[in-house]
């Protein structure tokens, strides 16, 4: 019996009080015609009202398009996310007390979904321990809305963990590109699998009903077993999208790219050249700590420079990695952020953070927005601004060896670098280097129980992680400590004995010669 059904049919399926799993990763693998249904649904009918929404990574446009056309008072009672992907209706929900919101490491909600699909009742994990998701501190709520402890702080074999509840799923709704009259899913046309496959077979062990949206349908006959990411036995109803341009998009910047999708390679991408500002001289100094065959995963903005400066140094053996699965190739930013090109091979993203939570990578290099005199750092929230951890916490909680990248002030500051030194033409209007923060997502008293390399590299200076506090080592050519450091830092660092100038190659138009 075909599995085909119109949109209605398969939002029949979704009734009140149900739990829902999204899969997606911005827009990739995302079923934005169900998800846009759903809204327009509950808008007219007032149909399926409180469910409760879990998705991992952050899932829209960044904009208007994705979780955001189905946020609403009433049908949404509760919302698990990794990121809220500046989804404004949500956080105005979430600060208004009209949704249970909680935020969780974006991995561990990935492997909530596998847990589910094993039969398992709890996620056990050391993955977000003192940070703001260790029910110590304000265990993954996000409001006061937010009541029911989903985590709970145990003891196995004197260690301490964390036991995250595994939820009973009612639907899944998961995209793929064309499915056979049985239900048999492909996924030729995605930027990656993501997390499609998890999501199906959590629901299903769980009892419930998978919906796929699709770009095809095909025959039986002619496909190949090969191409099959989600078997039939895992899905319960086939929506074919009417407008995929508009809502069946491989990423929100591209409808599809084959090379994208990773069928065919290109030479015709790279790295872009960087102007020798305060970016430039951040990502230069972080790529001075690449190792080589160096296997990294890159935050997103300053970060991302590192990987212009191994290109323009020629370094070649350094192997960077996606949360959403993706490993090797160069990934994509911005519209396209989430997926690659040229990439050697696609994980499923639970899997993928398997990778990061044993420790395959070498290094990371991420942002900063707050740090504390201790050296923890809040990425996530920072009043009604509310973003969420991403995939923050799990890596930096399983790699050895961590760059936070980040300028010393944020807010209008502006530098040059003049004869080899750098000059401070406008200084930054917030100071990052604060009292007190108001969420811990990196812990430096975790960092210290696993024995972790960090350092703090800023346009001006670098800073290593001691359990002291924060040490000063390294300080830029033409910068004065007193007045460009310490003068914009709410607490006193630890200036080392043996002080360092960076190195002065960063400072120079041509290249460093890695």
């Amino acid at each position: 019996m075909s599995k085909v059904k119109n949109i209605n049919q398969a939002l029949d399926l979704i009734k009140d009080g149900d739990t829902v799993a999204l899969s997606g990763f911005m827009l990739a693998t995302s079923a934005r015609e169900l998800i846009v249904a759903l809204g327009n649904r509950f808008k007219n009918e007032g149909r399926p009202k409180n469910i409760t929404l879990y998705q991992g990574a952050g899932i829209g446009n960044n904009n208007n398009q994705g979780v955001c056309e189905m946020s609403m008072p009433g049908l949404i009672k509760r919302y698990v996310t990794a990121h809220f992907a500046n989804n404004r209706p949500m956080i105005e929900m979430t600060l208004k007390n009209e949704v249970e919101a909680y935020n969780f490491p974006q991995g561990v909600i990935a492997h909530l979904h596998r847990s589910a699909a094993g039969g398992k009742k709890f996620e056990i994990s050391r993955i977000g321990l003192n940070t703001y998701c260790d029910p110590r501190y304000k265990g993954g709520k996000v409001n006061a809305a937010a009541k029911e402890d989903l985590v709970e702080l145990i003891h196995i074999d004197g260690k301490e963990y964390l036991k995250y509840k595994v939820p009973d799923y009612d639907i899944g709704i998961i995209r793929g590109t064309s499915s056979d009259e049985f239900g048999n899913i492909t996924m030729e046309e995605e930027s990656s699998i993501i997390d499609s496959l998890d999501v199906a077979m959590a629901v299903k062990a769980s009892g419930g009903k998978v919906i796929v949206q699709v770009k095809n349908i095909i025959s039986s006959k002619s496909i190949d077993r090969q191409n099959v990411i989600i078997p039939g036995v895992f899905v319960d109803a086939v929506v074919v999208s009417e407008n995929p341009e508009e809502f069946h998009r491989q990423t929100p910047g591209t409808f599809y790219d084959p090379v994208i999708s990773g069928k065919y390679k290109s030479d015709a991408y790279g790295f872009p050249r960087l102007e020798l500002d305060e970016r430039k001289i951040i990502a230069r100094r972080a790529a001075l700590e690449l190792v080589d065959n160096c296997v990294v995963n890159l935050g997103i903005g300053i970060p991302e420079g590192v990987a212009s400066i191994a290109a323009e140094e020629g370094l070649e053996n350094l192997v960077l990695t996606v949360e959403s699965g993706l490993i090797g190739g160069i990934p994509l930013g911005r519209s396209n952020f989430g997926s690659a090109v040229n990439a050697w091979a696609q994980l499923a993203m639970a899997s993928q953070f398997d990778f990061y939570n044993s420790g395959g990578l070498d290094r990371t290099f991420l942002g900063f927005a707050e740090i504390d005199s201790k050296g923890n750092i809040n990425v996530s929230r920072f009043g009604d601004r509310i973003g969420g951890c991403g995939g923050f916490i799990d890596i930096t909680q399983s790699t050895k060896d961590i760059v936070f990248c980040g300028t010393m002030t944020a807010g209008g500051l502006k530098t040059k670098v003049q004869d080899g030194k750098l000059v401070i033409i406008n200084e930054g209007q917030k100071k990052k280097f604060i009292k007190i923060i108001e969420e811990i997502t990196f812990s430096a008293e975790q960092s210290f129980e696993l024995d972790q390399n960090v350092i703090f590299v800023t346009e001006r200076c670098v800073f290593k992680l001691d359990k002291e506090g924060l040490i000063l080592t390294e300080v830029a050519p033409g910068i004065d400590i007193q007045k460009d450091i310490l003068a914009n830092m709410e607490f006193m660092p630890i200036i080392s004995d043996n002080i360092k100038e960076m190195d002065i190659r960063i400072f120079k138009e041509e290249k460093m010669g890695l």
